[in-house]
C-alpha cells in the first residue's frame, strides 16, 4: 500500500474516517480562526477531536482569500496521527523505531505540484507575496503578528550536503520578509557555518508536505541524519523532491506552498510576543531574518496551521509522539536496554518535559535497580533541556495516565533514596529556571540557563524495590464476568484504566490465600473460626 501522494490525499482519508470537519462559513483569520480550533484542545475528549479545513476565508478588513487553511489536522489526537501515518495507533512507536534504523533517501523528480505557480523576480509580489495565503493569528489579544506554525524550515550543511528539517515558528513582516526563531537548532549550525564563511544561510519554508514529513520536522533527529531520509523510513517509500528555483536546495515536489530566499548572518531582530509550548507568552527574543526571494504554490492552496501554545495542542500531541518513538529506540537499541518496555511524554509538559519509562520483566526475572538507573540517566542524553522530570515504573503501571503513575510514586517511591538531581541542564524556554529583563536593550539573567543554577533535571525511580501484597482491587476472573455483566445492562462503555484488577506482587501467605478460597466457596464461618482460634494475648504490662 503506498503512501499518500500529497496533503490533499492525506485530508480525504481523514474525511472518509470522520476525522475532518469541513468549515464553509466565512472564518475572520485574525479574529476566529484558531480560538474555534482551540475549544476542541478545551472542552472535547481526545477521541472526538478532528482536523478542520477552512474554505471561505477573510481577514480584519474583509480581504477574501483564494487559499484554504488546514488545522489540528496532523495531532489532534493519536489517532489521527496514526492515519498520517497510515498504521495503527499501537504500531506508532515501532513505525518510529524501525524509521530511526532504516532511513529511505529522498528520490528527485523533475516536476511537481509545488511548481504550479512560480512567483520569483519582478513577479514576486504580483499576488501578494506572502499576503497572498490566508496566515492565521495565534493566541488572539496577545500576538501581534501572522504567525508560521505548521513550516517545515529546510536548509542543508555547507560541509556536509546534508538537509536539515526543521519546525521553527515565525511571523509575516511583510509581502517578503518573515521571522524564524531557531536558537538552539540544527538550523543555527548551519547558520554559524554560513555566518563564519561571510555569506547569508539559504533556506526555504516548506508548507503543507504528506505528513510523514510535517511529523520529522517537528522531531528531534540526531544532527546528521536527514529528516527527509527518517520521513521516507515513516512513509515507507522516499519522498519526492524537487530543486528550488533559486536556491540550491531540494523541496518536497507535491508541498503547497514553498517560500525560498535567504536568512542574514549579520544580524538578528526582536521577536513579537508569542505563545508557546509551556503555556505562557514568552517576550523579549531574538530571531533570525529571513528574506524571500521566490514562492512557488499549488493552484487554490491550502495553507498548513498548527494549534499550539498551552498544552493540551496539536503541537504537543506530535511532539510528544515522535519524541516517545526516539526515546524508546535510543534506549532500547543504542543503549542496549531491553527491559524498556514504554516511553510516554505528557501533555502537560508540553510533549517534551515529563518522561514516564516502563520497565518489563524478561523470562520472569526482575529488572535489577541498576538497569532502572541506567534508563533514568541515559533518558537525559538525549538532548540538552529535556526531559525535566523522568519517572521509571513497573509494568503494571499505565505510563499514559498520570493517575497511575503517581499511584506508583506515592507508594513505590522515597524521596530520599530513589531520586537524583542532574544539574547543569538547559532551560529553554521554561521561566522557573530564573526570571530576566531587559535594560538598555541588554537581557540580563540573575542566573545562567545553561549553568548549574540555571536547568536542573529530576529521576525518579517509581518500581518495586521489592515484594509487595497484591494490589486491592478484585481478581481478574471477577472482573472480567462483572465487565460482562456490565456490558449486558447497557451501562455506558468502559475505558479500563490500569490497574483494573488484582495480582500478586510477590507477598502474600498461604493462608490469606486459602481463606479467600474458602470465601469464594461461601465458608465464612470457617475463616471466623481461624482468625478467632489464633487469638494473641497481648503481655500484661502496668503503670506506677
Amino acid at each position: 500500500m503506498s503512501y499518500y501522494r500529497d496533503l490533499r490525499e492525506y485530508l480525504s482519508a481523514l474525511d472518509q474516517k470522520g476525522k475532518l470537519r469541513t468549515i464553509a462559513a466565512e472564518i475572520n483569520t485574525e479574529t476566529q480562526l484558531h480560538p474555534l480550533v482551540r475549544w476542541q484542545f478545551r472542552g472535547l475528549d481526545e477521541a472526538d477531536r478532528t482536523g478542520f479545513l477552512f474554505e471561505n476565508l477573510i481577514d480584519g478588513r474583509g480581504k477574501k482569500y483564494n487559499c484554504r487553511v488546514a488545522t489540528s489536522v496532523t495531532g489532534a489526537s493519536k489517532e489521527v496521527y496514526a492515519i498520517g501515518l497510515k498504521t495503527g495507533v499501537g504500531e506508532i512507536h515501532a513505525a518510529w523505531t524501525k524509521a530511526l534504523n532504516a532511513p529511505i533517501p529522498p528520490k528527485i523528480v523533475r516536476n511537481g505540484p509545488v511548481k504550479e505557480e512560480i512567483h520569483k523576480g519582478a513577479d514576486l509580489c504580483v499576488h501578494g507575496g506572502t499576503g497572498e495565503f490566508a496566515i492565521p493569528i495565534s493566541t488572539n489579544g496577545w500576538e501581534s503578528l501572522p504567525r508560521l506554525t505548521a513550516i517545515s524550515w529546510h536548509t542543508k550543511d555547507p560541509d556536509t550536503g546534508v538537509i536539515n528539517v526543521g519546525t521553527y515558528n515565525g511571523t509575516v513582516l511583510g509581502p517578503t520578509r518573515t521571522s524564524c526563531r531557531s536558537p538552539r537548532t540544527d538550523l543555527r549550525i548551519h547558520w554559524d557555518k554560513h555566518r563564519a564563511k561571510g555569506e547569508p544561510l539559504p533556506a526555504a519554508i516548506v508548507i503543507g508536505a504528506v505528513p510523514a514529513v510535517t511529523m520529522v520536522s517537528v522531531s528531534k533527529i540526531p544532527y546528521g541524519l536527514s529528516e527527509l531520509d527518517v520521513a521516507g523510513a515513516l512513509a515507507g517509500e522516499p519522498i519526492e523532491v524537487i530543486p528550488c528555483e533559486t536556491i540550491d536546495l531540494l523541496v518536497p515536489a507535491t508541498a503547497e506552498v514553498v517560500m525560498e530566499g535567504y536568512i542574514s548572518t549579520e544580524f538578528t531582530e526582536p521577536d513579537a510576543a508569542s505563545g508557546e509550548h509551556t503555556g505562557y507568552m514568552i517576550v523579549e527574543h531574538e530571531v533570525f531574518a529571513f528574506e524571500v526571494k521566490c514562492i512557488t504554490h499549488r493552484k487554490n492552496p491550502i495553507w498548513h496551521d498548527f494549534i499550539s501554545q498551552m498544552p493540551p495542542s496539536e503541537s504537543s500531541v506530535i511532539r510528544g509522539i515522535a519524541t516517545e518513538g526516539r526515546m524508546l529506540s535510543f534506549l532500547v537499541n543504542s543503549c542496549g536496554i531491553p527491559q524498556v518496555k514504554e516511553v510516554a511524554f505528557h501533555h502537560c509538559a508540553g510533549g517534551w518535559r515529563m518522561c514516564v519509562i516502563k520497565l518489563q520483566d524478561i523470562s520472569g526475572k526482575r529488572t535489577h535497580n541498576s538497569i532502572v538507573w541506567q534508563a533514568l540517566l541515559a533518558s537525559l542524553a538525549v538532548t540538552t533541556d529535556f526531559p525535566k522530570m523522568v519517572i521509571a515504573v513497573d509494568d503494571d503501571i499505565d505510563t499514559w495516565d498520570l493517575e497511575s503513575v503517581f499511584w506508583a510514586v506515592t507508594f513505590r517511591y522515597q524521596p530520599h533514596r530513589d531520586t537524583k538531581i542532574i544539574q547543569g541542564r538547559a532551560a529553554g524556554l521554561d521561566q522557573s529556571a530564573g526570571p530576566y529583563t531587559v535594560e538598555k536593550e541588554e537581557r540580563i539573567y540573575p542566573t545562567s540557563r545553561s549553568a548549574p543554577q540555571g536547568g536542573s533535571a529530576i529521576l525518579m525511580d517509581a518500581t518495586r524495590k521489592w515484594a509487595y501484597t497484591p494490589i486491592a482491587l478484585p481478581k481478574r476472573e471477577y472482573m472480567e464476568d462483572a465487565k460482562k455483566l456490565w456490558e449486558s445492562l447497557g451501562l455506558p462503555k468502559l475505558s479500563p484504566k490500569k490497574p483494573w484488577y488484582g495480582v500478586s506482587l510477590g507477598m502474600w501467605p498461604e493462608e490469606h490465600e486459602r481463606q479467600a478460597g474458602l470465601a469464594a466457596r461461601g465458608d465464612f464461618k470457617a475463616v471466623a473460626e481461624e482468625l478467632m482460634a489464633g487469638r494473641i494475648v497481648p503481655p500484661f504490662s502496668s503503670t506506677k
